[in-house]
């Protein structure tokens, strides 16, 4: 298993992956509490960490899990191996070269963006071939170069590497002194976004940048189920959570009145409950400690099929899912039912 998987899933997280490990070979059928006995006793050295996720893999028959680092590490520190429930259990780990460090995170940039070393060169009039970094040369002899490059370039290049930062939104029930209320916010965003001349990836990228907390929990959520979500999108999901609308009455109503769709995903149906979920929590109309038992609760009342509880295997008396726990168990029953019916079109197609 490359490093890939681990780039991937934390560019989804919008987090480094230099922050997170990549836990893999865990039997399929292994708890979330064997789980983090295992990375207990394997990642003590370590200091603090989080379980962000588990997937998975069909092409491997296990499971891997992906756990975030409070801080960078270092390479001594963290283990090749673990061991776990079955045997012993890989551990991923991107290592930074030193040498190599300005380039990589670089190259990490344009990739974020959809561009090349070479398509950011010609950008900066080096129109016969690509500035040639790493082959051989010292930082200390290629960054002044790239410096100069950087000085030279069109003004639209250059705002991918100078602007001033958004002021802070977290949608937290206590905002820090720095953070801003949520009107001024977006009031500023919105107009920041039509003054900026980058891509709407970028824009999308400088909008996350400066979400904290809560407001930052609402898109990776959205994101979880499109990752390709634009920078209108997540300024829209932010407004229905955190905007100043509905009475808590009113959108308690409104929650308990959102039904799924005939041709939607139960997984979407989910989603699109989130936003109006959060903002009840936001209002205190739904205490923190229910807010599974209410998801749940409302994801069973208003799903097409009145057999959710029974398909997903949930028991009756058992504790509600966390929202990525319980994203998991659709997705997997997403995925199955696909699989059925993809077989049973090339059953048809042979045997009609």
């Amino acid at each position: 298993m490359s490093l890939r998987l681990l780039e991937d899933w934390c560019r989804g997280m919008d987090m480094s992956p230099r922050k997170a490990l990549l836990i893999a070979g865990i039997p399929e059928s292994c708890s979330v509490a064997e789980i983090e006995e295992a990375l207990q006793a394997g990642l003590a050295p370590l200091g603090e960490y989080r379980l962000l996720g588990r997937m998975f893999r069909r092409d491997e028959n296990c499971k891997v899990a992906l756990v975030g680092l409070a801080a960078e590490t270092s390479r001594a520190l963290v283990p090749k191996e673990i061991p776990g429930k079955g045997g012993i259990w890989r551990v991923l780990f991107k290592t930074p070269d030193p040498d190599n460090d300005f380039l990589s995170r670089l190259n990490e940039f344009l990739e974020g963006e959809g561009m090349t070393m070479g398509e950011l060169t010609r950008a900066l009039r080096y129109e016969n071939g690509s500035l040639d970094l790493g082959q051989g040369m010292i930082p200390e002899m290629w960054a002044p170069m790239l410096a100069q490059a950087l000085n030279e370039a069109l003004e639209p290049a250059l705002q991918y590497f100078h602007y001033k930062k958004l002021s802070v939104f977290s949608g937290s029930d206590s905002p820090e002194p720095e953070e801003e209320e949520f009107e001024p916010w977006l009031f500023h965003t919105t107009q920041m976004l039509k003054v900026w001349e980058v891509s709407d990836a970028e824009k999308r990228r400088r909008v996350l940048e400066s979400l904290r907390g809560p407001a930052l929990d609402v898109i990776r959520v959205l994101k979880i189920n499109n990752p390709l979500i634009t920078v209108d999108e997540c300024l829209q999901a932010l407004e229905q959570v955190f905007g100043v609308t509905d009475s808590p009455r009113e959108l308690h109503d409104k929650f308990l009145n959102t039904y799924q769709k005939e041709e939607e995903k139960l997984s979407d149906y989910v989603l699109r409950l989130e936003p109006l979920l959060q903002k009840l929590v936001q209002k205190g109309a739904i205490e923190r400690d229910a807010v599974n038992q209410a998801r749940l609760d409302q994801v069973i009342a208003g799903a097409v099929h009145r057999t959710v509880r029974r398909e997903l295997n949930l028991p009756e008396d058992g504790p509600a899912p966390s929202l990525l726990q319980l994203l998991v168990l659709i997705k997997d029953y997403e995925a199955a039912e696909e699989e059925e019916a993809l077989l049973q079109a090339v059953l048809d197609g042979h045997f009609t």
